[in-house]
């Protein structure tokens, strides 16, 4: 082809058009959740059972491993037994305190060792439910570091599980503070997995902070993602794209 010919066709062609950028600007970030823990023992025991795996859901309260419980059944039953002695003790008082036998000291002190006992059922009662290690919330374990016959220490505070609330999932970005104008809370956003940008799904505004780091010179923003079983590449710590709408028209 001619040199001639090759400008002639470029002039017929016209000036290239370069593609129309998409609205808003794009930020990266990656997917998070607002709950998750480690969980202890808050007693000193040993892990007699352990009933979930990793991956298992679980329900707010649902018992995740329990500790020997005999030692504790001991306290809770000779608890109550000092209880009802007290009791009876106490009513007996009551009733003398009528016919002028008991004096009101004598009554006040039984109604106190009462008191005590009562306490301290409630205490050795408290302390055997703690022999149940519980799910704090709905979710998924996602480690089990826990063993059975393991000893564990309560003031060393020993993981025995990890469960993680895969509902609200979110994503957090850092804006320009000249550009926190452009955006509200409640917009919606998009969200594009860098790595699977077939997953792309829809977002909301949720927070926008009132401040602004002197440091950056940015405003963090918290956008809460929504999904359905059909994404499951959208979960915790996922890298995507998060495209904020553009500016509003008038």
């Amino acid at each position: 082809m001619s040199l001639s010919l090759f400008f002639a066709l470029l002039l017929a062609s016209g000036p290239a058009v370069p593609p129309a950028p998409s609205p808003g600007t794009v930020y990266s970030s990656h997917l998070m959740v607002d709950q998750e823990v480690t969980v202890s023992s808050r007693i000193t025991g040993i892990v007699d059972s352990i009933l979930v795996d990793r991956g298992t859901h679980v329900v707010k309260g649902q018992a995740l491993a329990n500790l020997d419980p005999r030692e504790l059944d001991a306290d809770v039953r000779q608890a109550k037994a000092d209880m009802e002695l007290k009791k009876l003790e106490f009513e007996r008082s009551q009733s003398l305190s009528s016919g002028n036998v008991v004096s009101k000291a004598d009554l006040d002190a039984a109604r106190a060792r009462y008191a005590v006992a009562v306490a301290a059922f409630e205490k050795a009662k408290t302390l055997r439910d703690y022999a149940v290690i519980r799910a704090p919330f709905s979710g998924v374990v996602t480690e089990k570091i826990a063993r059975v016959g393991q000893k564990v220490v309560d003031i060393q505070n020993q993981p025995l599980f990890k469960v993680t609330a895969f509902e609200p999932l979110l994503a957090r970005i850092y804006v320009p503070d000249k550009e926190i104008v452009t955006i509200h809370r409640g917009d919606a956003v998009e969200i594009v997995p860098t790595n699977f940008p077939r997953e792309r799904a829809t977002g909301k505004i949720e927070y926008i902070s009132p401040t602004v780091d002197a440091g950056s010179g940015t405003v963090e923003v918290i956008i809460r993602v929504r999904r359905d079983a059909a994404q499951p590449m959208l979960r915790p710590g996922v890298a995507v794209q998060v495209r904020l709408p553009g500016p509003r028209r008038s």
